[in-house]
C-alpha cells in the first residue's frame, strides 16, 4: 500500500524495525534504537519543510498514476481524486480515461502525476485532450544507489530528497513554476 509515503508512517516503520531487529539481534539494540531515534528526529523537520513548500498552493486535488500516493496526499493535506492505474499493471480503460479527462476539466486540475519508471501513455493522452501537464512522482522505493556502507543518515537523506522532490513537483504544477 506504499504507506511509507507519509513521513509519520515511515517513523513508525523505523520504530517497528528497531524493535523487530532487536528481538533477533539483541546485541545491536543500542544501534537499532539510535537509528530509529535519528529517523524520529529528522523526518518531522523534513516533513515540515515540505509543508512549507506547499504554502500558497492550497489543497491540491491530485490525479496520480497509482493509488499508493493516497498516503503522500494525506500527509500533505491534498486530495487524491483518482488513480490512473486502478489495478496493478493494468492500463486505464476508455471509460476511465473519459472519467479522468472530465475530472481534470471539471476541477481545473493543471497537471496529473505519473510514477517514475511507470507508464505515462494514458497520462499523455489525457494531457493532449485537456492541456494539463504531466509530471512525475517517486514511490520512494529506490535505495539501489546506496551501497552497503550507507548509514541511517544516508537513507534519511535519500528519503527526504525524494519526498521533497515529490512536493516540489506538486507545488510546481499547481503554481505554474
Amino acid at each position: 500500500p506504499h504507506y511509507w509515503l507519509d513521513p509519520d508512517n515511515a517513523i513508525l516503520m523505523a520504530e517497528n524495525l528497531a524493535a523487530g531487529l532487536t528481538s533477533v539481534e539483541s546485541g545491536e539494540q543500542t544501534r537499532f534504537e539510535n537509528n530509529a531515534a535519528r529517523v524520529r528526529d529528522r523526518l518531522p523537520r523534513g516533513a515540515y519543510d515540505c509543508h512549507r513548500l506547499l504554502d500558497g498552493v492550497g489543497s491540491p486535488e491530485l490525479i496520480t498514476f497509482h493509488d499508493g500516493f493516497q498516503y503522500f496526499a494525506h500527509a500533505f493535506e491534498m486530495e487524491l481524486l483518482k488513480s490512473i492505474e486502478e489495478e496493478a499493471g493494468s492500463e486505464a480503460s476508455a471509460k476511465e480515461i473519459v472519467e479522468i479527462t472530465a475530472l481534470v476539466k471539471d476541477h481545473g486540475i493543471p497537471g496529473i502525476f505519473t510514477e517514475v519508471n511507470g507508464s505515462d501513455a494514458t497520462a499523455n493522452a489525457i494531457a493532449r485532450e485537456t492541456g494539463c501537464q504531466v509530471a512525475q512522482l517517486s514511490m520512494l522505493m529506490d535505495g539501489s544507489m546506496l551501497g552497503p556502507s550507507a548509514d541511517v543518515d544516508d537513507w534519511i537523506d535519500l528519503y527526504l530528497d525524494a519526498l521533497t522532490a515529490n512536493v516540489e513537483a506538486v507545488a510546481g504544477v499547481f503554481t505554474g513554476t
